[in-house]
């Protein structure tokens, strides 16, 4: 990708917000604002954006302006810079232009969206113009779902470079996690539940354990992810479905058709929450609603529940 001369390396888009102002945060502690990294906190506000560069101690890091309504100015940004890093949810309302803005300049994408629906939508519009302009588009670039779609392919690499052959099967279990959401997360939730009640093949999707594979390879020998509790007897625990599988799992199987030839896994990931018994699991199906209300506080994702209730 002939990108080497642009102003920026990367663009922070929505550096003013919740996670945007910790990426940056991150960045001015680790590579400052002159060294070898040309980075710019960007967003709509110049003055919130001047105040968090103040308070993250950011010195003089440049700050762009842009709208994402506005297609000619996320154009701009996007000629710009070599990466535009978005953390500007919820993504199928705040996201869809910046997506077109970045294959059209051919800029390298990454954000941290979840909501499997509005994804597989930007695969179905922009993956042949992303192809020809050499952008690499990049969802999922956060809690969902790097640990599963690298973990998987570190054990696989493990495994081949160790045995000679990949792992037969790769389970992820969840034992303990803390940490808090942004609104955008909240607001992201809100769209995908409220869009799949309004539309059955939205639920579908979410449902389809290959709905975000390449055109053509939507189809395999994978079922939904475990719906109700089950013994694990190599962890000696009682495991129950983990919301975030809805994505991460899908994830993971995109990676394994985009790397054709090299088997991610076989037969597919199995990604679940670990319980020190039988009855507390129970007792978590018994206080459902409260459970709910609970992982909106947290960045997990509602969809396995919600296509439970919509689908057979």
């Amino acid at each position: 990708m002939a990108n080497d001369n642009r102003e920026y390396d990367v663009i922070v888009w929505g550096a003013s917000g919740f996670t945007g102002r910790l990426v940056a945060e991150y960045l001015a502690r680790h590579f400052g604002t002159d060294g070898p990294l040309r980075w710019a906190m960007a967003g709509r506000s110049q003055s919130k954006l001047e105040a968090v560069r103040e308070q993250i101690g950011a010195g003089e890091a440049p700050i762009l302006i842009a709208d994402s309504n506005d297609m000619d100015s996320l154009r701009e940004l996007a000629r710009n810079s070599r990466v535009i890093a978005t953390t500007v949810g919820p993504y199928a309302r705040y996201g869809s232009q910046l997506v077109s803005a970045c294959v059209s300049e051919s800029t390298d994408y990454v954000d941290l969206a979840g909501e499997v629906p509005w994804i597989r939508q930007m695969i179905d519009t922009h993956e042949n113009g992303a192809r020809e302009s050499g952008a690499r588009i990049v969802h999922c670039c956060g809690f969902d779902s790097i640990p599963s779609d690298l973990g998987v392919l570190f054990l696989q690499n493990e495994a081949r470079e160790r045995h000679g052959t990949p792992c037969d099967e790769i389970k992820l279990r969840v034992k303990a996690m803390k940490g808090g959401a942004s609104g955008g997360t909240a607001a992201s939730l809100m769209l995908v539940v409220l869009a799949a009640r309004e539309d059955r093949q939205i639920a579908r999707i979410l449902k389809t354990p290959y709905s975000l594979n390449p055109e053509g390879e939507r189809e395999g020998l994978d079922r939904a992810d475990q719906q109700g509790p089950a013994w694990d007897k190599d962890i000696d625990a009682w495991t129950g479905p983990f919301v975030m599988a809805a994505i991460n799992s899908k994830v993971v199987r995109r990676s394994n058709a985009l790397l054709d030839s090299f088997s991610i896994v076989s037969p597919p990931i199995q990604s679940l929450v670990c319980f020190p018994g039988f009855v507390p699991f129970v007792l978590l199906l018994s206080f459902l609603p409260v459970y709910l209300l609970l992982l909106v506080q947290f960045q997990f994702f509602l969809e396995f529940f919600l296509v439970a209730l919509l689908l057979p």
